[in-house]
């Protein structure tokens, strides 16, 4: 069909009806397009416009009245020519376009979240891996990490611990929660970096089971109570700085 093809290649229900009762009279007053299409006068002069632009209708002004004038079939042709004109031009305006929206200052708040799900497998080198960038991240936001710490995960993961703190900035401090002062008190107090990691102790009956860290930009939920270990990490600003907010008055309040 006709007009199913014309739509298809981009033309609109009233390009359609134009263009087609041009080219069937060849010559044509716009009135009686107005008339022998439905649309009204103005909307007509705004398509044929546009037709115009395309190159497959003219008008003709030599006479005292307006007429339409069909380019032909052929000048379809010309939707091609000229699409290849505005890719060249898009194509080439692009880098530097790009580049300048690079320059323009991030004013929003609003960040695009991202989320990971490491298994078991791979959890001791990631956590390794990604400290640099929590690291990095807790720096430019909160040079504080705040949250809960399952006991367990100092149980399972002393070596990362400990790697943690020999590689990376002494102003970087923690304020955790944690179940189990036993592991504190034992393995913890020895420690040279001890100094840095200030934890609070929730007695009786918490229903804790995992670590849950906020650091810059960043929420962390490392499960090491059950098997299989794995960890979440969300990079969400937004979502970050609420929960961020949660800890701090939490730790105030306890």
């Amino acid at each position: 069909m006709i007009q199913q093809k014309l739509k298809e290649i981009g033309f609109s229900e009233k390009e359609i009806a134009v263009y087609l009762c041009v080219l069937q009279y060849q010559k044509i007053l716009p009135a009686r397009v107005a008339k022998l299409t439905s649309i009204n006068r103005p909307t007509v002069y705004s398509v044929a416009k546009e037709l115009t632009k395309k190159g497959l209708i003219a008008e003709d002004i030599a006479g005292a009245a307006k007429y339409f004038v069909s380019s032909g079939e052929d000048a379809l042709n010309n939707l091609i020519k000229n699409q290849e004109k505005k890719f060249v031009e898009i194509k080439q305006k692009i880098p530097s376009l790009i580049q300048e929206l690079k320059q323009l200052p991030k004013q929003g708040k609003y960040s695009i979240p991202k989320i990971r799900f490491i298994d078991e497998s791979s959890l001791r080198d990631f956590l390794i891996q990604q400290s640099p960038v929590w690291a990095k991240s807790g720096l430019e936001a909160d040079s504080t990490w705040w949250g809960f710490q399952d006991h367990t995960l100092l149980e399972q993961y002393q070596d990362w611990a400990d790697h943690f703190w020999t590689t990376f900035p002494k102003n970087i401090t923690l304020n955790l929660f944690t179940n189990k002062r036993l592991v504190e008190t034992r393995v913890m107090s020895k420690k040279s970096y001890s100094a840095q990691r200030h934890i609070k102790y929730l007695e009786g009956n918490s229903e804790f089971t995992a670590t849950h860290v906020v650091v810059g930009d960043y929420i962390l939920m490392i499960m090491t109570r059950e098997r299989p270990h794995y960890l979440i990490e969300i990079h969400d600003r937004v979502m970050a700085e609420n929960v961020r907010e949660l800890f701090k008055r939490m730790w105030k309040t306890n």
